[in-house]
């Protein structure tokens, strides 16, 4: 056990090689990913895949950083499996201190890569106290200082690093052959509610909402499964099925986070901020002109157009938390955002950061997402604690990375399945005000899971 916590240093800026060789970003990965415990990729794709002009992957980290509690973090050396405890007042705070926040970079450059689950709000509110997970810790980073970075634009792959080179490992890799997919089964256990357990909870939230203590609240339950076998084709099948500007694999050895969230939580790029809360939803249309009466109805729901503007009002006032005053602006109001099986009224909403904030407190004054949660943020995740019968771990949290130059960026584990050895879950919620009915609310949480559902059926096996 120690109290100091040693920053990394780094040289001021990376070192770039290209790739000369050509191949698939993806099927780079696929060779990649057998070989090491701990790696990532992160994809934009879809619709709106041009939200991020960069894929990145990266592989291997000599380092984990992550916390259960809040008063320690611990620090794995991946080279030695030695385990450093150090005591802090508060571990995801103590992330400040660890990385330089300075190298000169435009894109990503390496950094902490990784999650933050959803009952890691006790860093940022000590007060409430939620459940936890059994699967997941609070939060978790691979520390990556080399990477692979796709430029979508031009199709060049570039490998950077800061001080160890080992761009000739990545040749070797991308010289072998072609990756053969491993075996996998699925099996499909439970649901955490059945529809009259979900109705129940529905009629309790409508209590609180009459009280006064909330105005809506976003509930949902988890589905379990049996995941045996290679993951990362459960990866590639939501890619085919549900192509999403914020796709990801993360792999810390038997944990993986696998998902094609359409929801970006929070991002910072050179002292701008930005999110695009996503709150109203209605069913993709047989063709174009059904989609676009199903986008019209939808734009003419009283409820959801009330619902949709609570929540832009919430994350509004969150990014105006650690902005520059008067720089806090909503730059697009409830577009329709596509994808496989539903679309949902998106807006976008921006500022500059304030000069005494920075990466961490930023994505600390946004987190969780209210489009999560509910309203008020604090009560509404009380009731969430209450009516749902498992903690969410990192579901409805923030899944991405801290950049080595101060940048981040963090979409919402949603539309996404967490899987520790065998024991996979996915989970889905819908939100839930003063006049909704129980029975719309449960087919709602029914069509977001469906891409995630289609994609996890197709490697179903029957039950023993």
């Amino acid at each position: 056990m120690t109290d100091s916590i040693p920053q990394i240093t780094l040289p001021r800026k990376p070192h770039y090689r290209t790739i000369d060789q050509e191949i698939d970003f993806f099927e780079l990965f696929r060779r990649i990913e057998p070989q090491f415990e701990n790696c990532f990729l992160l994809e934009s794709l879809g619709e709106d895949g041009d939200r991020a002009r960069t894929h990145v992957m990266g592989f291997d980290p000599a380092t984990l950083v992550h916390a259960t509690d809040m008063n320690q973090l611990m620090v794995t050396d991946t080279r030695t499996d030695e385990v450093t405890y150090y005591e802090t007042s508060n571990a995801y705070n103590a992330l400040r201190e660890l990385i330089p926040q300075d190298v000169i970079a435009r894109q990503y450059c390496g950094g902490l890569t990784g999650y933050i689950g959803y009952d890691s709000i006790r860093f940022f509110e000590p007060t409430l106290d939620i459940k936890t997970s059994d699967q997941f810790e609070a939060f978790k980073f691979g520390i990556y200082r080399d990477g692979l970075l796709l430029d979508k634009m031009t199709g060049q792959i570039t490998y950077f690093y800061y001080e160890e080179d080992r761009y000739d490992q990545v040749i070797e890799i991308l010289q072998q052959p072609q990756a053969e997919p491993g075996a996998i089964e699925v099996e499909f256990y439970d649901d955490g509610m059945n529809e009259a357990e979900h109705a129940e909870a529905v009629d309790r939230a409508r209590d609180d909402i009459c009280a006064g203590l909330i105005f809506q609240v976003q509930l949902g339950f988890k589905s379990h499964y049996k995941v045996k076998g290679d993951t990362l084709q459960i990866y590639q099948k939501l890619r085919e099925v549900n192509p999403s500007p914020h796709m990801n694999y993360i792999k810390f050895g038997q944990q993986r986070i696998i998902g094609a969230s359409p929801e970006l939580l929070f991002r910072l790029q050179q002292g701008e901020m930005e999110t695009y809360p996503l709150a109203g939803t209605a069913k993709r249309g047989a063709n174009q002109k059904e989609d676009q009466a199903l986008a019209r109805t939808l734009l003419n729901d009283p409820k959801e157009i009330a619902e949709h503007n609570m929540l832009v009002d919430l994350h509004r006032n969150d990014i105006g938390r650690v902005a520059q005053f008067g720089s806090v602006k909503v730059r697009n109001l409830m577009d329709i955002k596509k994808f496989s099986h539903v679309q949902h009224i998106s807006s976008e909403i921006g500022g500059s950061i304030s000069y005494e904030e920075d990466m961490f407190s930023a994505l600390a004054a946004n987190f969780p997402a209210g489009t999560l949660t509910g309203a008020p943020k604090i009560e509404a995740m009380k009731i969430i604690d209450d009516l749902e019968p498992e903690g969410r771990g990192p579901y409805g949290g923030a899944v991405g990375h801290f950049g080595f130059n101060g940048d981040c960026a963090f979409a919402i584990p949603i539309r996404s399945v967490f899987v520790n050895g065998e024991q996979g879950y996915l989970q889905t919620c819908g939100g839930n005000v003063y006049d909704s009915n129980a029975k719309d609310e449960y087919k709602e949480i029914q069509r977001k899971s469906a891409a995630m559902k289609q994609v996890l059926s197709s490697f179903e096996v029957p039950s023993k």
